[in-house]
C-alpha cells in the first residue's frame, strides 16, 4: 500500500519557486532547494525526481499564482477602465524594497533556461501569450483607444508585453524607473505629469 503524501504540495512548490526565483536554477543546490521546500531527499526523488522536473513544477506554480493573478487584475472590470487596470498592474509590480530585487521568475527563466531549454521556452512563451492576451482585453476597454483598429490594439499589447517584462527586468537594478507611466500613457492615450 503505498504512503500518503507527507507534505503540502502548494507550499513545497512556493518554496522551490522562491529559491529558484532568489538564487536561479544554476545557483541552486539540492541542499537548499530541500530546505526551501520543506522536504526530505525521499520525498523530493519521489514527488519530482530531479532538479528540472521541480523547476518546471515551480514555473508552472509561478504561471497558476503570479500570471494568474495579474491576468485577473487586466480582466476585472470593477477596478475601472483598461487604462486603470494597466496601470493598477504596473504599479503593483514596482519593487517595494532593495531587498526583493528578484525581478520576475518569467524573466529568469526567458534569460537563463528558455535559450537552451525547449521546455522551459514552451512555458515562458506561453506565460507571456497569456499576459498578452489580457492586455489586450485591457486595450479594448480603453475609450481613447475606441477608434483604433483591432491590430492596432493587438500591436499596443504586445508593446506593453514587453514594457511589462522589460520593466521587471530592469528592478533587479533598484533603480526607480518611472517612464513606464510615460510609455503607457503614449500608447494608452493619457497624458502624465510627466509629459
Amino acid at each position: 500500500m503505498a504512503r500518503p503524501r507527507e507534505f503540502e504540495m502548494d507550499a513545497a512548490l512556493d518554496g522551490a519557486m522562491q529559491i529558484f526565483w532568489r538564487l536561479g536554477y544554476a545557483a541552486t543546490n539540492l541542499p537548499d532547494l530541500l530546505t526551501a521546500m520543506g522536504l526530505t531527499r525521499g520525498s523530493f526523488y519521489k514527488a519530482f525526481g530531479d532538479k528540472h522536473s521541480a523547476y518546471l513544477a515551480a514555473l508552472d506554480h509561478y504561471d497558476q499564482v503570479h500570471i494568474g493573478a495579474a491576468v485577473a487584475l487586466l480582466e476585472d472590470r470593477s477596478l475601472g477602465d483598461g487604462t486603470a487596470r494597466v496601470l493598477k498592474l504596473f504599479g503593483n509590480s514596482a519593487p517595494k524594497a532593495k531587498s526583493s530585487l528578484r525581478g520576475c521568475f518569467v524573466c529568469n527563466a526567458m534569460v537563463e533556461l528558455a535559450p537552451h531549454d525547449a521546455i522551459v521556452a514552451k512555458k515562458t512563451c506561453a506565460m507571456s501569450c497569456r499576459l498578452e492576451k489580457a492586455f489586450y482585453q485591457a486595450l479594448c476597454d480603453v475609450s481613447a483607444l475606441q477608434g483604433d483598429a483591432d491590430v492596432s490594439k493587438k500591436r499596443k499589447a504586445a508593446i506593453i508585453t514587453r514594457l511589462y517584462f522589460g520593466g521587471q527586468a530592469m528592478s533587479k537594478t533598484g533603480e526607480d524607473d518611472s517612464n513606464w507611466k510615460i510609455l503607457l500613457g503614449e500608447l494608452l492615450g493619457f497624458k502624465t505629469a510627466d509629459t
